[in-house]
């Protein structure tokens, strides 16, 4: 990376009040924020305003000391917020091309190529780029190196046209690592692939770019590597906010403390803020219990412990939400010749629930409000029995409450839908409140009341809350839950909760199931370690 200016900047004291020519902040393979951000940490004085966000403090901190900047693409993850920033700081973008649409990704003016235009098309005077787009760049367009000088980070300038670019940051090639022990086998591996004529699997996954790796004469640790390259090793050091900003984020396991490390630590590589800090209690229970005394700031809840989070006082600031029609759908299913018309035709029946305080349990209960029309004074374990006249609840055994008598335990574990399903099958109860999806993997699609055929003797149906003619498929979910909600404390300031939301964001973006380009180091939902649902959970369906 070099910075390229016009001749008439002298030295590195004149850059104030001038117009920057930027990339873009957007993250790809080889572009993350500690290239994109380096050069203004260098000249810039960070700003740690505590009513600012700690983007906004950096584009407040560019705002004041450029006169204009095309900062093309996105800023921020949210895009109601990013639309704000530009917005308040709009002279960071007046010198884009397209002035009615400032700073967006399809601007003549963003990324690489685009920033070096913006130099040369006298839109600006300092542009932030990589060299070797420079060199092509000038040589295409057949530009005249003269009247352009390379700032160095000593603060001086030096001409363009004397062919000798000041380095601010350079990018290591990437590097085939191994443990100590086994590391002289490997080189020796990958050595023998120069003496191979033809492409070998293996070496074709390694290495896109080179037909042959290059060996280095002697094996060095990753940081002694590393420190060869000017400016890569400072470019991961940040200045931290007083008070800090960190986001304490609640695990109840060791797995989940692995892997929430991890994604500490991806993230700081690729430069998201604020960074995290894992805290580990002992059980689910004690996160949300951490969140609402305020020892930790956000903890990720799955569907069964939202009614706990709800009384604790906590708030959702995200949902993990699956693909189309991955959500958790909550039905109450009959057989299909039962007689039952609706859900309140199922006062003294049979229930199978799924288990005790879970998704298909707290929403009976809300159903059970809509019939009565009234909340239960009760405890909701004797609103459920009372309205049954029995009911089939894994669970139980771990609850200290007085159970009443037509509740029984089952040893299905809580959560398994087709526990559930079996009971309802095996004629033990009348009604099953359970996840569609999970059981359509078994059934096939099931039929609402107003669709279904009574007279035949096989298939299930959902039930609504009333009858009707209509459609009634979407009537006869009674619920529809994400995967999993990130809970913060409810008095969570609109500061705070913007900044957590789009570091959540920005995870996604890097580390989602969605990506640009090659496919990211790290996964926030797949698998880790060889286990499902760590920290996040995942649709596993049985069959």
């Amino acid at each position: 990376m070099v910075v390229l200016v016009n001749k008439d900047v002298k030295n590195i004291w004149n850059l104030k009040g001038r117009r920057f020519c930027h990339p873009g902040f957007d993250t790809a393979d080889d572009w993350t924020k500690a290239f994109s951000t380096y050069f203004e940490k260098w000249i810039i004085t960070k700003e740690c305003d505590p009513q600012k966000t700690l983007l906004e403090n950096r584009m407040n901190g560019l705002s004041n000391f450029f006169e204009g900047a095309c900062i093309g693409g996105p800023w921020s993850a949210d895009t109601t917020f990013d639309s704000k920033l530009k917005i308040k700081y709009r002279n960071l973008c007046t010198a884009c091309d397209n002035l009615f649409e400032a700073c967006s990704s399809d601007d003549k003016y963003h990324g690489r190529e685009g920033a070096l235009l913006c130099l040369t098309d006298n839109a600006g005077d300092i542009a932030w780029v990589r060299l070797d787009d420079t060199l092509l760049h000038f040589k295409e367009e057949q530009i005249g190196k003269e009247n352009y000088n390379y700032l160095c980070p000593d603060g001086t300038t030096r001409p363009m046209k004397i062919d000798k670019p000041c380095v601010w940051i350079t990018r290591p090639w990437p590097v085939i690592v191994a443990r100590l022990e086994v590391a002289e086998k490997v080189e020796k591996m990958m050595s023998s692939f120069k003496e191979q004529k033809s492409n070998w699997i293996l070496r074709d996954l390694l290495e896109n770019f080179h037909t042959t790796p290059v060996s280095t004469d002697t094996l060095e640790t990753p940081e002694d590597f590393l420190v060869k390259f000017p400016g890569f090793m400072s470019a991961n050091r940040r200045a931290n906010c007083r008070p800090s900003r960190r986001v304490q984020w609640c695990v109840a396991s060791n797995l989940e403390d692995r892997k929430c490390r991890w994604l500490r630590d991806a993230s700081f590589v690729y430069g998201v803020e604020p960074t995290i800090s894992c805290k580990q209690e002992s059980s689910r229970a004690a996160c949300l219990t951490a969140v609402q005394t305020g020892q930790a700031d956000i903890f990720v809840a799955r569907p069964e412990e939202l009614y706990a989070a709800t009384k604790l006082g906590l708030k959702s600031i995200v949902q993990a939400i699956p693909k189309k029609n991955e959500f958790h759908r909550i039905a109450a299913v009959v057989k299909q010749n039962s007689w039952f018309k609706s859900l309140r035709d199922l006062k003294g029946a049979k229930a199978c629930f799924t288990g005790y305080r879970d998704v298909g349990w707290y929403t009976f209960l809300s159903v059970l409000k809509n019939i009565t029309g009234a909340r239960p004074e009760c405890s909701d374990m004797k609103a459920v029995g009372n309205f049954f006249s029995k009911s089939v609840v894994p669970g139980l055994a771990d609850n200290e409450q007085e159970i009443p008598s037509n509740l029984y335990f089952s040893a299905g574990s809580v959560g398994d839908d087709l526990s559930a399903f079996q009971c309802l099958e095996s004629g033990l109860g009348d009604v099953a409140f359970l996840d569609l999806k999970n059981v359509e993997k078994k059934t096939g699609n099931l039929k609402s009341e107003a669709h279904s055929d009574k007279s035949s003797n096989n298939g299930y149906r959902t039930l609504c809350l009333k009858k009707t003619n209509g459609d009634e498929q979407d009537i006869c979910t009674l619920a529809w839950i994400p995967l999993s909600v990130v809970v913060a404390h409810a008095n969570l300031t609109d500061l705070r909760h913007e900044e957590i939301y789009s570091m959540l964001l920005e995870m996604d973006d890097l580390f989602g199931n969605t990506f640009k380009g090659t496919v990211p180091s790290f996964s926030m939902y797949g698998l880790y370690d060889s286990n499902h649902s760590v920290i996040f959970p995942v649709r596993n369906y049985r069959h």
